[in-house]
């Protein structure tokens, strides 16, 4: 493997060399006799249309705006030269130029819209922003999407997950209300790889690699792009798709917006938030070859949680088998959460075709909340004929157990409290180096970076835990009074236990949680392309390479103080309430006296500073890890076009070293002295190829194939066990250092067809082909200490990454969007856009199943139905947005309780409206959630459910100020 660095350093090395003796030769060939055209293209009102395709003949030679409006086609013969700038929604220009030797002629274009009736396409922001993603798209070597600022913000989109699950085959997993994790085509997170304007970026949590996009802010970047296939000049990790997000970059008008919100929630008596955002930027110098910008956001949240964690089961033994719950858990979730952002860059043109930038951006997410648990055991006497004639047969078991010795039977399932503060604290960062270099015929860019994400505490920072000290319990389930499929009722026993005489309920434990995780990426890559002649062919041959060293560790352990029995115990009796809400899950339930956990805390260290010996320390630090990944990629690419044939072909080689550490540890998780190491390495090889056929002037045919992979977890490759002992039943999560590197094969065939004046609909088919794809599968556990739980007495469940022999996922995608300008009077301002997803998959040789279900996370149903107005001041957008159920991960295959666990279904509305005032003031309006959609999972049918919780909807209203909107 390190020699195969080596060799792929001095390759590298040897083409980056290429260049700079291919600049002396062309830069004298162009002062000698080549010239070339460059100018910008922009609308009527002076905005930059991003995304024009720029085709110079004879020659053939096509080019595409940059993010300022801006092209150059350079190693131009002197002579004259026909121009075609095109972008759909805006009239086509055709303009003659005269190249003469050695000089640079600049042609600029405005464009008209096509139609009168769309010029909204130059002062909605929305639809602009609708234009230039459809331009780019179209111009795009492979199957991409874009989702534009402007259009970001045309939707109550949170965060950037919440922004790319309005995208065609995008779901998102989500989290307190808001998206988390983005899974693209049917395929989980972590096949999806992230990058900030193209560099990798690391994820802020422990041990996994996809990025937690509640943590950056939807506000501070240019766009949003998902590259839903790879190309040789593109990282080999996304087997999903590749989210890009590129930041914004100074134009030629000065940039100036500024924005302030706020809103409301009508849960916990009333939640509220704020969002503010600013961005400011300029070019300077009479040519404007120098351009910063500087963006910012901040927005707090006050989220508010009604949440029921059953345990499902059936009973055996009664007639049909009827649904039992086991146990079940009130939860009440009370958030404080802040997120802020700030993005810049700087660019310098030092030469027509020359530009060398620097670009940053950092987001800070304090995910902070607190957390009340109520825990009821059913105590339904089991069947044992001596005693309990008619008693239940369950599945798997209950707080009633059956003495082996003297058969007789007790209910011993007391009620429990446990009571935390959450404090995570997730960074994410990057600054990148670069720059690119447009010579005659050839062109090369470079760029260094550093990127590094970490979080700073956990989830769950500090617990402290009751449990009752009754001998025995009457709580029960009670299915007689449960009239609702997902409100399952409980006797008034388990109240009376838990909330009535809080003396019984003393402390059982104080967990604390502390450490570092994070991860720094360094990374170099380096690209040359050369301009060249098949025949009567333009081609271009690209080469390039990559070095990226990454170091991910976990520094983080867990403390657990147990009371040793000695002293007077802590109860629960011994703090006043500091929560209340009688309207919890709607009335449905009554939520007990709920204790400030500082307060407990705090007497908590009283007491063992006074009385040490009252408390027992476990320190586990099986969380802790260390990896060190070195990447060394290169690739060779050639394009070509045939007329109506534009062809891209190439192939990439990756080689991956890995030196992974984590500590040896007992039963309890304690540290024992020893490290245990493991080191590898793997070399890929990534062929890709695209077509696009030109069908006629406005319908494309695409083809792609690429292979991808995806590499495992760090955490499940370190060989650490984590335990939640406050889950119940526990979940123990063990690592499996055997794991390989997953890999696809990728086909994709897709057709656009662009509707005039403006609008696009495209539908396309794709197939991955999966090579020791990685599962999660999860299982009883019956024996054994993990932590500090015995899980021959506690019910345990275990879950563990594998390899589970192949797999495939196909599906199909359409997308839709239009504005409707060729309707009458006030109706023309309607426009509609809409996107539907079907994926199907199937996973083989899955440890303990003779079935092939489907993938983790594989939704087979997503569609987003978009309709908007535009005319005039006033522009307002609806979103509806639909995930089907998929799994989360696998269980026994089977319909009942302890079948593979999924994520509920998923509908929400969501709608928005702003009105244009005066002087770049808009007055802006949203509703989030409106249809107060539920978020859960449940166990192999939708009736054993195991999480049903809700947020309540949001509205919130505000201002926004743009006096130099640039449209």
């Amino acid at each position: 493997m390190r020699t195969f660095a080596g060799f792929l350093l001095a390759f590298v090395g040897l083409c980056l060399l290429v260049p700079f003796v291919q600049a002396q030769t062309d830069r004298s060939a162009a002062q000698e006799r080549r010239g070339g055209i460059a100018g910008k293209v922009t609308d009527k009102g002076g905005g930059i249309l991003q995304g024009a395709k720029v085709t110079v003949n004879p020659g053939g030679i096509n080019v595409v705006s940059d993010a300022q409006g801006e092209f150059l086609v350079s190693g131009l013969a002197p002579g004259t030269y026909t121009v075609t700038i095109s972008y759909v929604g805006f009239n086509t220009i055709i303009k003659n130029v005269a190249v003469s030797a050695a000089q640079l002629v600049s042609t600029n274009a405005q464009l008209a819209v096509a139609s009168q009736n769309l010029e909204v396409l130059v002062t909605a922001e929305r639809a602009s922003g609708e234009a230039a993603e459809v331009n780019r798209e179209r111009n795009a070597d492979n199957v991409v999407q874009v989702l534009a600022s402007d259009v970001i913000r045309s939707l109550p989109n949170a965060n950037m997950a919440d922004a790319l699950g309005r995208l065609p085959s995008v779901t998102i997993e989500r989290d307190e209300g808001e998206g988390k994790y983005v899974q693209v085509r049917g395929t989980e997170p972590r096949l999806t790889n992230t990058t900030i304007d193209g560099i990798n970026v690391p994820s802020p949590e422990s041990g996994v690699r996809q990025i937690k996009f509640d943590a950056i802010p939807a506000d501070i970047v240019e766009s949003v792009e998902i590259n839903k296939t790879l190309q040789a000049n593109m990282d080999g990790d996304g087997i999903g798709g590749s989210v890009n997000l590129v930041t914004k970059t100074a134009g030629e008008r000065p940039t100036m917006n500024f924005s302030g919100m706020g809103g409301y929630t009508p849960i916990l008596g009333g939640r509220s938030l704020t969002e503010n955002t600013g961005t400011l930027g300029q070019r300077f110098g009479p040519s404007k070859r120098l351009g910063v910008l500087i963006g910012g956001s901040y927005d707090w949240n006050g989220r508010g949680i009604d949440d029921i964690e059953p345990v499902p089961d059936i009973a055996t033994n009664l007639p049909g088998q009827p649904r039992y719950f086991e146990a079940l858990d009130l939860r009440e979730y009370k958030y404080y959460r802040s997120r802020w952002g700030l993005a810049g860059s700087a660019d310098y043109k030092p030469s027509d075709g020359s530009t060398i930038y620097i670009r940053g951006l950092y987001s800070d997410f304090h995910n902070y909340g607190d957390r009340w648990v109520y825990s009821f055991t059913d105590n339904t006497p089991i069947l044992n004929p001596p005693q309990f004639p008619n008693g239940i047969q369950l599945q798997g078991s209950n707080g009633c157990n059956i003495d082996s010795t003297t058969g007789v039977e007790s209910c011993t399932g007391t009620p429990s409290f446990n009571d935390q503060i959450r404090r995570p604290d997730y960074g994410i960062g990057s600054v990148l180096l670069g720059g690119k270099h447009v010579l005659a015929t050839t062109w090369y860019t470079w760029d260094v970076s550093a990127s590094r994400s970490r979080q700073i505490g956990q989830v769950g920072d500090r617990t402290a835990s009751f449990s009752s000290n009754l001998p025995t319990s009457s709580c029960q389930f009670d299915p007689a009074n449960t009239k609702s499929l997902y409100l399952p009722q409980w006797t008034p026993a388990c109240f009376t236990e838990a909330y009535s005489n809080q003396s019984t309920m003393p402390l059982s434990r104080v967990q604390i949680n502390q450490g570092l995780t994070a991860q720094l990426n360094l990374q170099f890559t380096g690209a040359m392309a050369k301009r060249y002649r098949l025949g009567s062919h333009l081609a271009t041959i690209e080469v390039g390479g990559k070095f990226r060293n990454a170091h991910k560790f976990a520094n983080s352990s867990t403390d657990d103080y147990f009371p040793t029995g000695a002293g007077a115990p802590i109860s629960m009796a011994d703090f006043s309430n500091s929560f209340s809400n009688s309207n919890y899950y709607q009335g449905a339930y009554k939520l007990g006296p709920n204790p400030a956990f500082n307060s407990v805390y705090n007497a908590f260290k009283a007491d063992f500073a006074a009385n040490p010996a009252n408390y027992s320390l476990v320190h586990d630090v099986s969380s802790q890890f260390d990896l060190v990944e070195k990447v060394s990629a290169g690739y060779l690419m050639n394009t070509i076009d045939f007329s109506k044939v534009h062809l891209v072909a190439g192939v990439r080689f990756e080689g991956t070293n890995l030196d992974t550490a984590a500590p040896d540890v007992d039963g309890n998780g304690q540290f024992l002295g020893t490290i245990h190491t493991f080191n590898g390495s793997y070399v890929k090889v990534l062929p890709s190829a695209s077509l696009r056929f030109a069908l006629g002037k406005d319908t494309y045919l695409r083809t792609v194939y690429g292979r991808g992979l995806s590499r495992p977890e760090p955490q499940d490759i370190a060989v650490a066990t984590t335990v939640d002992n406050t889950a119940n039943p526990v979940l123990v999560s063990l690592g499996n250092p055997n794991l390989k590197p997953e890999t696809a094969d990728n086909f994709d065939i897709l057709i656009e067809h662009y509707i005039n004046p403006f609008g696009m609909i495209e539908a396309g088919y794709f197939y991955k082909n999966l090579t020791d794809p990685l599962a999660s599968t999860t299982f009883p556990i019956t024996s054994g200490t993990f932590g500090t739980t015995d899980c021959s007495t506690a019910t345990c469940r275990g879950s563990q990454p594998i390899n589970a022999g192949s797999a495939w996922i196909n599906g199909f995608e359409a997308a839709y969007l239009q504005h409707l300008s060729f309707m009458p009077g006030a109706l023309r301002g309607l426009g509609f856009s809409a996107n539907y997803g079907y994926t199907a998959s199937r996973v083989s040789a899955l440890p303990g199943r003779t079935d092939h279900p489907r993938l983790v996370r594989n939704a087979p149903h997503t569609w987003n139905v978009s309709p908007t107005y535009d005319r005039g001041r006033v522009s307002v957008r609806v979103g509806l947005s639909y995930n089907a159920e998929n799994i989360a991960a696998y269980g026994d295959g089977t319909p009942g309780p302890f079948g593979d666990n999924y994520f509920y279904p998923h509908l929400q509305f969501d709608a928005q409206g702003s009105l244009r005032l005066a002087r770049g003031l808009s007055f802006v309006m949203y509703g989030l959630n409106i249809n107060n959609e539920v978020f859960g999972f449940y166990n192999g049918s939708p009736q054993y459910m195991v999480q049903r919780e809700y947020y309540r909807p949001t509205i919130a209203a505000g201002f926004r100020w743009s006096p130099t909107h640039e449209r």
